[in-house]
């Protein structure tokens, strides 16, 4: 073998061991997503038991919001269908809009509700619901930072596959952009 082929298997080995590095690289970044997406996904959930306790205990107390409880209803089945999507492929950038449209519907309508609740004196002061309300705002700044631990991972990985030379693997592994949520 000559030395000009000797150069090229020894070019050929480094790119070679470029390449699994960087793949390795960007697949860890995107299992920080996953992890990152589970503690966001545990949080919805608890959020949503939360919701659906309220809205049991206000279904009893307060017929006439009995509109508002079927659409918070609708906004929780919504937002629960987006998470499911986004359970499959955490760093699919579609699935996490889907989901933030569908955050965006329920904060709305939360909001709608407690305005309504908290203009009802005796409503807003019963115990039950009052119980309901506070497991509901402390788990808000939990949300909160775990959405921004997810936001963070996807920023990671999408500077990774936009930075060269891996954005050049980008079209061969079929990377694709994180969506932030």
């Amino acid at each position: 073998m000559s030395s000009g082929n000797w150069w090229i298997a020894i070019g050929l080995a480094v790119m070679g061991f470029w390449m699994v590095g960087a793949h390795n690289r960007v697949v860890g970044l995107r299992a920080a997503i996953a992890e990152a997406w589970s503690q966001v996904d545990a949080l919805l959930a608890r959020r949503d038991a939360a919701l659906i306790a309220l809205a049991k205990q206000l279904w009893e107390l307060w017929p006439a919001g009995r509109a508002t409880l079927d659409a918070l209803a609708a906004a929780q089945h919504q937002l629960q269908t987006a998470a499911m999507s986004v359970r499959g492929k955490p760093a699919r950038a579609t699935s996490v809009a889907t989901l933030q449209a569908a955050e965006d519907a329920l904060g709305a309508t939360v909001a709608r509700l407690l305005n309504q609740v908290q203009a009802d004196e005796p409503l807003a002061t019963h115990e039950d619901v009052a119980a309901q309300l506070l497991v509901l705002f402390e788990a808000g700044p939990h949300l909160l930072q775990a959405r921004q631990r997810f936001n963070q991972a996807c920023r990671s990985y999408n500077a990774a596959i936009q930075q060269f030379p891996t954005s050049l693997l980008v079209p061969v592994f079929r990377f694709e952009s994180a969506g932030s949520f």
